[in-house]
């Protein structure tokens, strides 16, 4: 018996040896890829799917010759796909391969005729194609967990990467767009539907490169391109409603309820989304920031401004830098907000509309402590502030293109915004010496109230003539923008070592009433004459006028109708801008070339007045030409190969806040004053990108370069007295220069489960100003590193995890004992796991150090989020959540700059460790109709 047991066991192991020599652990799978008339069709898309659910495993492209390729893959059963356009999708069931090469030989595809376009619909769909540069993802072939955004769902995807804040990236290149079935959605803001939509509602995701608006309005291919993601909807949720809506309370009395409501058909797109909270979510775009600080800055957004180079169509209204600083993640914010979003297209019309709300509460203590370099020394100041603050605002939006008809095309834009801020600052300042004695002190207790209001619009018309490439373009737009506020000033400083007593104490009390006036005017022509196949002759005309008038009356804060003649004003000021250009641009085969060059003219002018309706007191006049030249080259020989080359001239005139001649003493140890007699900035620019994406691995390599050399760059120049008293007014000088440059990586070790990028980066800048007569030049020179992977080994796990280190070194040359290093590192990982069914583990660490060795300073912030996730009902409507923030209680808000003269180190109270339970529940108004169909979700 024992023999038999001994003879059946050798022959087992005899099987299982022979099977194991048969059947290799890993082999190659290629082929060769044909029509049925023995065409060869190159960069045809392979996959190899999984046979149980169709999930990706690996894929690539046939060459020029129609041969791929799969090597050391796993020699297991595949379901092998192969799509191309016009061709009928084929798919082939794969056995274990016995041997180490399984060669497929010659594989003939169908094109598609009507008789098989019902075989078409019928076939399994691919989980990505690829049609020239654009690559279509089918999303159900993508698993997230239910109740996941379009954001986790974009991390699943090759080629595709999206940070811990959200933004995007598409084969290496910034996403700057997202639109819905080719809609707007609430604005250009690229998170506005990754962040809202709920993954369960996409059918397809489509990545491409957007042509520029220039290239757009004359119909010409100009070279410029923008990664953009298009969203194309589920049918079902083309025509219903869904959205969902959560509520959570947590420790230290924090609350959350948020919501989203969409309902959408073939015409029609309606969104409502709004929030509540006090967890420091402020919902605010930088377009609010401006407007909490009474900005109303006018930008391209009309996309009027033809031909090469900026226009100069950018002119800035000085505010507050410290509250645009307050809502970068510190202190303590109360939000609410919401919006509606409106899109409709039919036939030859497409109307967008939103209009959108929003209120931030904020609470900031904050120390700060500023190391200012002079000549022979140098002194600090230590700052301790309290601030209490609030900003409301109103958005609202339109655009309308309508094709009037087949040759003429209408475009029309329009924006309202207005906001009321106000705030409130408490601030104890001393002034260290060299010595490192206390010289000063100072109390400010300073609060605000601002409302502002700006209304802008532009109309945009096409012409296309019966010649193909004669195109004839106009535009025209304005800006009107109002702000009143007034300013409340207290201050009591104390000099102590001032040598007469009565200068020992000084105090301010001041109330200014502000009140500014901007109206913006602004026209465009384009005409493009092509003058053959390949060569066009392009000729613009630019135009602006930008009128600002400023009043600012200064009276006692203690009896108000004592008026402070010296710090009050009224001025006018008026810049007109006159560009006209020509060029010559060549298009062939992903070449383009573009040589070009622009006479311009601003004409400045200022008025000054002593009261409202006064005598005039001052005038200044001033007319700046200059010729620019500009020159582009791209070349896109290969959809996968970019490169682009650019230098150009440009000149820009001084910002409004600059010219401004009014003294700002809202803190007296650091005044400001414009100056009306700045010239415009001159600036030579140019600038070098490439980028390589590999269709069939998608393995994606970057590198941007830029420089810039400055002629008349508006600098601030300082004075500091004997009493540490700052005083600064801009001058132009030349002789500024920066560099920058990155190369970024992105490749999958292994396919759809492990993709790692990586980065790195430098700076170097000069910057030159006066500090005491005296010349000071600072240079930074920034050096950086950044190493990330996106891990999915299964549907139930997801992890991200990266590391970045950068060291800034300052060297300032009149006092070269304080150059320094500023150094920052981090490290932060991201994990999602669906460790028992419906039930998932999320957590998120965060690591962050800081360094600087000229004053010791070293700070390590380790910040771990934790939650549980659970869904709830049959259909998933109902989640519940229950999460921690910031386990270690250890979250702080440091920032740690360095520029021109001085250095700075900043740290602020935010929210730390909270614990929070949330409810969402999910709403699915399509359901009915589709079960009354008999059809499934």
């Amino acid at each position: 018996m024992n023999r038999i047991l001994v003879l059946l066991s050798v022959l087992l192991l005899l099987a299982i040896t022979q099977l194991y020599a048969q059947n290799p652990a890993r082999i190659s799978i290629k082929g060769i890829v044909q029509d049925t008339n023995s065409t060869v069709l190159a960069d045809a898309t392979v996959m190899l799917l999984s046979p149980s659910d169709s999930s990706l495993v690996n894929f690539g492209n046939a060459n020029d010759k129609g041969v791929f390729e799969f090597r050391n893959v796993k020699n297991i059963p595949y379901l092998l796909k192969i799509s191309y356009v016009g061709f009928l999708p084929y798919q082939q069931h794969l056995i274990a391969s016995a041997t180490a090469v399984n060669d497929l030989g010659v594989i003939k595809i169908k094109p598609i005729s009507q008789e098989l376009l019902e075989v078409v619909v019928r076939t399994a769909k691919a989980p990505l194609s690829i049609k020239g540069d654009t690559i279509e993802y089918n999303a159900a072939s993508f698993k997230v967990p239910p109740g996941s955004t379009v954001e986790d769902l974009l991390r699943k995807l090759p080629g595709i990467e999206v940070d811990g804040s959200g933004n995007i990236k598409a084969q290496g290149n910034d996403v700057k767009k997202v639109t819905v079935d080719g809609k707007t959605f609430f604005g250009d803001d690229p998170k506005a539907a990754t962040k809202n939509l709920g993954a369960e509602t996409i059918s397809k995701i489509q990545v491409f490169n957007r042509k520029s608006d220039q290239a757009t309005i004359t119909g010409v291919d100009d070279g410029s391109k923008e990664k953009t993601i298009n969203l194309e909807l589920k049918d079902n949720f083309k025509k219903g409603e869904f959205g969902k809506i959560t509520g959570a309370v947590g420790t230290s009395d924090r609350g959350v309820l948020r919501g989203n409501y969409n309902r959408f058909n073939k015409k029609e797109q309606f969104s409502v989304i709004g929030y509540a909270n006090n967890i420091n979510e402020t919902g605010v775009n930088w377009s609010d920031y401006g407007e909490f600080k009474g900005n109303n800055t006018f930008s391209s957004f009309d996309n009027g401004d033809f031909g090469f180079g900026s226009g100069g169509d950018a002119f800035f209204i000085g505010g507050d830098d410290d509250l645009l600083s307050s809502f970068n993640g510190k202190g303590f914010t109360n939000n609410l907000g919401g919006g509606v979003n409106y899109n409709y297209t039919h036939e030859k019309t497409k109307l967008s509309t939103s209009y959108v709300y929003n209120q931030t509460k904020l609470n900031l203590d904050q120390n700060q402590n500023k190391r200012t370099f002079l000549q022979n020394g140098s002194f600090s100041t230590l700052d301790t502030s309290s601030t209490v603050s609030f900003r409301a605002n109103h958005s609202i939006s339109g655009r309308w293109e309508q094709m009037l008809d087949s040759t003429n095309t209408l475009i029309t834009k329009a924006n309202l915004r207005f906001s009321n801020s106000n705030s409130a600052v408490g601030t104890r300042q001393e002034y260290i010496n060299n010595n490192n004695e206390l010289q000063n002190r100072i109390n400010l207790n300073n609060s605000s109230n601002l409302n502002a209001y700006n209304l802008n619009g532009t109309a945009i018309f096409r012409h296309k003539f019966k010649k193909v490439g004669r195109v004839f373009a106009a535009s025209s737009s304005f800006v009107r923008s109002t702000t009143d506020g007034t300013d409340n000033i207290r201050s009591l400083t104390q000099f102590f070592e001032a040598s007469n007593p009565n200068d020992q104490i000084r105090a301010i009390a001041q109330l200014n009433q502000n009140a500014n006036r901007t109206l913006t005017l602004k026209a465009g022509l384009n005409y493009l004459e092509p003058l053959s196949k390949r060569f066009f002759w392009e000729n613009f005309y630019n135009f602006s006028n930008n009128q600002q008038n400023v009043g600012r009356d200064a009276y006692n804060g203690l009896i108000e109708t004592q008026r402070f003649d010296s710090l009050s004003t009224y001025y006018e000021n008026r810049i007109t801008y006159n560009r006209i250009g020509t060029g010559l641009r060549f298009n062939k085969k992903g070449i383009n070339l573009s040589l070009g060059v622009a006479a311009l003219r601003y004409d400045l002018s200022g008025k000054v007045y002593p009261t409202e309706g006064g005598n005039l007191t001052t005038q200044i006049s001033k007319q700046y030409d200059a010729i620019v030249p500009n020159f582009t080259a791209t070349f896109n020989p290969q959809q996968s190969t970019y490169i682009r080359f650019g230098y150009g001239i440009n000149v820009n005139a001084p910002s409004i806040s600059a010219l401004q001649p009014v003294i700002q003493n809202t803190n007296p140890f650091y005044i400001t004053e414009g100056n009306q007699n700045l010239n415009p900035t001159k600036s030579h620019d140019v600038s070098l990108s490439l980028s390589r994406f590999n269709q069939s691995n998608f393995t994606s390599i970057n590198l941007w370069m830029n420089y810039n050399y400055y002629l008349n760059q508006v600098v601030y120049n300082q004075t500091v007295d004997a009493n540490l008293v700052t005083r600064t007014r801009p001058e132009n000088m030349s002789g500024a220069e920066s560099f920058r440059t990155t190369l970024y990586s992105s490749f999958p070790i292994i396919k759809t489960k492990w993709t790692t990028n990586l980065s790195a980066n430098y700076t170097f800048s000069t910057t030159p100003t006066l500090v005491n007569s005296v010349l000071n030049t600072t240079n930074s020179n920034a050096y950086g590193a950044n190493i990330g992977f996106s891990i999915t080994p299964s549907d139930k796990i997801f992890v991200t995890l990266g590391g970045n280190y950068s060291i800034n070194n300052i060297q300032y040359s009149i006092e070269t004992r304080q150059n320094q290093n500023i150094i920052s590192k981090g490290l932060n990982i991201d994990a999602k796991w669906s460790f028992i069914k419906k039930t998932f583990l999320e957590s998120s660490f965060n690591y962050t150090g800081y360094e600087n060795d000229r004053f010791n300073f070293s700070q390590n912030i380790p910040i771990l989020n934790v939650s549980v996730r659970r869904l709830l009902m049959k259909d998933n409507r109902l989640e519940a959540r229950l999460a921690a923030f910031d386990v270690f209680n250890r979250r702080q808000a440091i920032t740690q700059t360095g520029s021109q003269n001085f250095v700075t180190y900043q740290q602020a109270f935010t929210l730390a460790r909270y614990f929070m339970l949330s409810l969402t529940y999910n709403v699915r108004g399509h359901d009915a109709k589709l079960k009354k169909n008999n059809n499934m979700f």
